[in-house]
């Protein structure tokens, strides 16, 4: 709807709007296992090839799921905008990363190629760069959830009586 294309939107460069972002969330979405999937660039646009001014398939499939998680997690008064993942679980480059204001994020460090890494206490847990470095990442943090949360990202339950994401790397 209108408002889960705004927030997808509103981490990702507009300029081209709703059309690329729709038509390559189709694309993505075709076939099985993100066939078509281009960590590093994306689809072509009105008949020419992706140019770094369009989102990273990695930034796409990011901000989807980062969408999904805010359309889940109740909202929070310190939050004004309804984007409760987004603003506290989350970091995208060039935002400065302060772990004093947080537990654990799921953070960009690079968009251009993407990096993903798990910001946890004052350290920072690297993962292998490359292709599937954003699936690891997603992986590793709810495994850390799973493992140090309870399962809980923050008042919300990840396995079978709340979001049941957890049995993915059950």
């Amino acid at each position: 709807n209108g408002r889960d294309y705004f927030f997808l939107s509103s981490g990702i460069n507009a300029e081209y709007g709703q059309e690329y972002l729709v038509k390559r969330i189709q694309e993505l979405a075709s076939g099985s296992c993100l066939g078509c999937f281009r960590w590093e660039s994306g689809g072509k646009h009105k008949n020419s090839p992706w140019n770094k001014e369009l989102p990273t398939d990695s930034q796409i499939v990011v901000q989807s799921i980062a969408t999904y998680l805010d359309s889940h997690l109740p909202r929070n008064p310190m939050f004004p905008e309804g984007r409760t993942f987004t603003t506290q679980y989350f970091v995208q480059t060039p935002s400065k990363v302060d772990n004093k204001k947080r537990e654990y994020a799921f953070y960009q460090s690079s968009i251009h190629p993407p990096h993903f890494k798990l910001l946890v206490g004052d350290e920072v847990w690297e993962v292998s760069k490359g292709r599937n470095n954003l699936f690891h990442s997603l992986l590793l943090f709810l495994y850390y959830l799973r493992e140090h949360q309870h399962g809980m990202l923050g008042p919300v339950n990840l396995g079978p009586t709340g979001l049941n994401m957890l049995w993915i790397i059950s």
